[in-house]
């Protein structure tokens, strides 16, 4: 498998857990997201996925990622806590 990191943007513990969730699609092995550095680290399986397909599955729980924004709608529906500072669109 192969390895990879990237930026996703939320606060909190409660972030994380949706994060690595939302991370853990099929060919996925492992997720983590770091609270401080926001960084997401993957361990995928090339042959199953690509990072392309976490970023939107990240994105499509509420959490922008350094490629992709999540929609607005799905932004509003998070937890007041979880409501991360956006960068401007």
């Amino acid at each position: 498998g192969m390895t990879t990191k990237f930026k996703v943007y939320g606060n909190c513990g409660m972030c994380e857990k949706r994060i690595e969730q939302a991370a853990k699609i099929k060919g996925v092995t492992f997720a983590d997201w770091d609270v401080d550095s926001k960084i997401l680290t993957i361990h995928f399986d090339e042959q199953k996925v690509t990072p392309g397909k976490v970023h939107q599955a990240v994105a499509a729980v509420g959490h922008d990622t350094d490629k992709v924004r999540a929609s607005d709608k799905v932004y509003a529906k998070l937890h007041g806590c979880c409501q991360y500072e956006r960068a401007a669109n």
